[in-house]
């Protein structure tokens, strides 16, 4: 960082945080004020080194496969829309960064070095780890860099979240107002710092709280200020011993993990199997559907700048706009799962569930057929019916969702109280859509396979949850499966208990 910008922002902190202060009682050289220079002055330069690499090879890949400036027209928008639509698409992509390094235990232990922090003030904003910052990065920069914007856009985005990044950190008794709820504000990023138990893992946002108010993680109480901050674990106190202590922390997980006798090593060798499986998984689905929310955008904004020469292009929106969304969910409870319990053994369970899911984005590389107006209205509206009772489900089902036919909690409330596996029957509605729009023989060819396989992932499940479960039994005699209100005796045969041997 250059010195100049070092004295400007501490000409402009200082005074601030000295006549709006949140703490009085903390002093400008507080605790660890040193270490956190040596940070600002030391740390950038392993960030931009090691995010050059990075995202250097991951650019020359995208180049590869997409060719290069594979998206244009965003240069054209006007700048305000640019640096808008920036802002959005990096916090989504930094909100899905803070929340794994939250979840994954690994990344944890190099994300908790920021958390170390003690008294909160702007020089604190710069204790990251290069790991996590440089992990961060690629999740929340990557995208805008890929999107085509003018590097005055570029530009501009970055002033404003470095900027906005130091006020979040500031010790500044400053409100929003209502405004909390749309902008993170100091407020919401100490409540994040907080240690404090119900605080922990909410407002992972930079920029946007309206983020964490869609996901259900924000917390900002009512007249209260955290007490505390920091961490309820060992961490060195100066930056080399920071910097290492996370790979020490690794190493010594990986050492306490061995077993001590045969049995304890086939129990951990089956569960640490499940939980790889799972985190792997959780990875590609990422990576997938993070993909399709990406195009489900790309497309959203295309329709919305050449509404002009689209038909029925408000229908488009809306469908666009709730196949984004679950979208969206699918990728929040896929990050925020509960670890699995059990699951179907063998490999045709996972084949169903993997083919089941990706089948349909075949449709992407098959062109479609043109359809009459009044096709083209019903199939949006079913689109978009279906986007938002599958939501609905989605919601209800939460931490509990998965693609393969695995337990992690049991679901009986809500839509599930009226139907057994009610997500897959909505979607039904939600493909059905896509089909009819697509028009083509192949399209409604995939959506009968899709269909078959729909059924066979809920059959699969059925057996976990029965094996996970001993209620199952009765919520399954009481409730239908997929249809409500109607019992298919091929269906349930399918999957119901066999009678004992008496």
């Amino acid at each position: 960082m250059d010195y100049t910008a070092i004295f400007v922002l501490a000409c402009i902190f200082i005074p601030l945080e000295k006549l709006l202060p949140l703490h009085p009682e903390q002093r400008t050289l507080r605790r660890d004020w040193l270490n956190d220079l040596i940070y600002v002055l030391v740390n950038g330069f392993v960030v931009r080194a090691g995010f050059t690499l990075v995202a250097g090879a991951l650019m020359l890949g995208i180049a590869y496969i997409a060719g290069p400036n594979p998206i244009r027209w965003t240069g054209a928008l006007p700048i305000w829309a640019q640096v808008t639509l920036a802002i959005i698409l990096a916090d989504s992509g930094y909100y899905t960064a803070h929340r794994i390094c939250h979840t994954v235990p690994a990344l944890w232990k190099f994300h908790a070095v920021h958390h170390s922090v003690e008294e909160m003030d702007w020089l604190a904003t710069h204790r990251v780890h290069p790991v996590d910052q440089i992990f961060s990065n690629t999740l929340s920069m990557l995208p805008i860099w890929v999107m085509g914007f003018s590097l005055e856009a570029l530009a501009i985005h970055q002033m404003i979240y470095q900027a906005h990044a130091l006020l979040l950190h500031s010790n500044l008794r400053i409100k929003f107002g209502p405004l909390k709820w749309l902008v993170a504000s100091p407020e919401y990023h100490h409540w994040h710092h907080a240690n404090e138990r119900d605080a922990y893992d909410r407002n992972f946002a930079a920029q946007l709280s309206i983020i964490d108010v869609i996901a259900g993680t924000i917390f900002l109480p009512i007249k209260r200020r955290p007490k505390s901050y920091g961490l309820n674990e060992p961490m060195p106190r100066n930056y080399p011993m920071q910097l290492i202590h996370p790979f020490r922390s690794l190493a010594r997980s990986l050492m306490q993990a061995a077993p001590s006798n045969r049995l304890e090593t086939r129990m951990s060798a089956t569960e640490k199997t499940r939980a790889s499986e799972d985190n792997l998984g959780k990875l590609a689905m990422l990576l997938a559907f993070g993909y399709f929310g990406y195009q489900q955008v790309l497309s959203l904004i295309s329709v919305v700048v050449n509404r002009d020469s689209i038909p029925l292009w408000e229908l488009a929106i809306c469908s666009l706009i709730g196949g984004t969304a679950f979208l969206g969910f699918v990728l929040y409870y896929t990050i925020t799962r509960l670890p699995p319990r059990e699951s179907a053994t063998g490999v045709t369970s996972r084949i169903v569930a993997i083919v089941g899911t990706f089948i349909m984005s075949l449709l992407i590389v098959i062109p479609p057929q043109a359809i009459s107006a009044e096709t083209r209205i019903i199939s949006s509206v079913m689109v978009t019916i279906g986007s938002m009772v599958s939501i609905y489900c989605l919601r209800q089902l939460g931490r509990s969702f998965s693609i393969m036919a695995t337990s992690r909690a049991l679901k009986t409330q809500g839509a599930y109280n009226t139907v057994r596996h009610p997500l897959y029957a909505a979607e039904v509605l939600m493909i059905f859509g896509v089909v009819l729009g697509h028009g083509t023989a192949l399209a409604f060819g995939l959506g009968a396979i899709w269909l078959v396989l729909q059924v066979r992932r809920a059959q699969y499940e059925e057996a976990v949850l029965r094996q996970t479960f001993p209620e199952y039994a009765d919520y399954a005699a009481r409730v239908p499966m997929l249809i409500p209100g109607l019992r298919l005796g091929w269906l349930e045969a399918s999957v119901a208990r066999k009678p004992e041997n008496i």
